[in-house]
C-alpha cells in the first residue's frame, strides 16, 4: 500500500488481540488495510464486535496496536500518544456529554477546542478574535448557537450539543475526523440535525473522515466511501460510483454474501 501525495490516510497491516495467550484472547483486529483520499467520507459498518470502535481507538491513539502502520499526511503515527495525535486527529463520541464541559460556556468550550494539540495556560483567555471566528463557524448550524456564546452548555438539548461538539472537533481543520456513532444516542429529529450539520461541515472544510453507524441508511445516504469489516477485517471496501449504486437491502445482501464467502475459504 503506499503513502503517495493522494494519500491522506492509510491503514497497513494493522492487528490488536487483547489479553493474548489467555482464555479471554480476542483478536479484535486482525490485518486492517484501507486507504483515504483528501476529503474523502467513509461511512464504516459491521455487526457488534466486528472491531469499528477498536479501529476508531487505535487510529486515535487510545489503544496501542501489535503491528501494522497507521499513516496520516504519510506520517506514521501508531507509536504516538494521544495527546499528539490530537492536532491531527480529532473524534466525536456516541454520548454527547462526552465531547463537552456542562459547567462551562459555549465561548470556553470552544476556546479549549481551540488550544487543542497545544501547550495550555491555567488562565483561560478568550479574545473579541476568537468570539469572531466561535460565530462564523456556528453561524451556518441555524441553531442560533453564535447569539448564546455565554450560555452554560448544559442548557443546550443533545442535539444542539452534539452539533457544538462537531464545530469544536473540526475548528482546528483536523487531518482525520472520526465520527463514533455520533447520533446513536439522539432522537431522530435531533439526529437529522446533527447529520446536516456533519455533512456541512465536512464538505465545507474537505475533512477527511471516517463515521462508524449502525444506521443503514445514514450508510447508503452519506459520505462517498464505504468500508464494510467483519471480525477484524475490511470485507466490503465501495468507492463513490459503486456506493452510489447500493441500497439499505443490498448492502445486508453483500455482507450476508461476504461472510458466507469468508466461512468458506476459512
Amino acid at each position: 500500500m503506499s503513502n503517495n501525495h493522494r494519500t491522506a490516510v492509510a491503514v497497513e497491516g494493522v492487528q490488536r488481540t487483547f489479553h493474548p495467550g489467555t482464555v479471554q484472547e480476542k483478536r479484535a483486529l486482525r490485518g486492517i488495510d484501507f486507504e483515504l483520499e483528501p476529503g474523502d467520507f467513509a461511512v464504516v459498518i459491521g455487526s457488534n464486535g466486528a472491531g469499528k470502535s477498536t479501529l476508531l481507538n487505535a487510529l486515535a491513539g487510545e489503544i496501542s496496536v501489535d503491528s501494522g502502520h497507521i499513516s496520516v499526511d504519510g506520517i506514521q503515527i501508531q507509536s504516538w500518544p494521544t495527546h499528539r495525535r490530537a492536532r491531527l486527529v480529532s473524534r466525536v463520541f456516541q454520548d454527547p456529554m462526552m465531547g463537552t464541559a456542562a459547567a462551562l460556556t459555549i465561548e470556553e468550550n470552544l476556546s479549549i477546542a481551540r488550544r487543542r494539540g497545544h501547550r495550555r495556560n491555567l488562565r483561560l483567555s478568550i479574545r473579541n478574535d476568537d468570539r469572531r471566528v466561535f460565530r462564523e463557524r456556528l453561524a451556518p448550524l441555524g441553531l442560533g448557537l453564535e447569539n448564546r456564546l455565554t450560555d452554560r452548555v448544559d442548557l443546550l438539548s443533545g442535539g444542539q450539543r452534539q452539533s457544538l461538539t462537531l464545530i469544536m472537533a473540526t475548528l482546528n481543520q483536523p487531518r482525520l475526523l472520526l465520527l463514533d456513532e455520533h447520533t446513536a444516542a439522539l432522537d431522530p429529529r435531533a439526529a437529522e440535525l446533527v447529520m446536516n450539520a456533519t455533512t456541512q461541515t465536512v464538505e465545507e472544510h474537505h475533512t477527511t473522515t471516517l463515521m462508524v453507524t449502525h444506521n443503514m441508511n445514514h450508510a447508503i445516504t452519506f459520505g462517498n466511501r464505504l468500508l464494510m469489516i467483519h471480525e477484524g477485517r475490511v470485507i466490503f471496501n465501495a468507492g463513490a460510483e459503486e456506493k452510489s449504486k447500493l441500497t439499505a437491502s443490498g448492502l445486508v445482501d453483500r455482507f450476508h454474501d461476504a461472510v458466507s464467502d469468508r466461512m468458506v475459504l476459512n
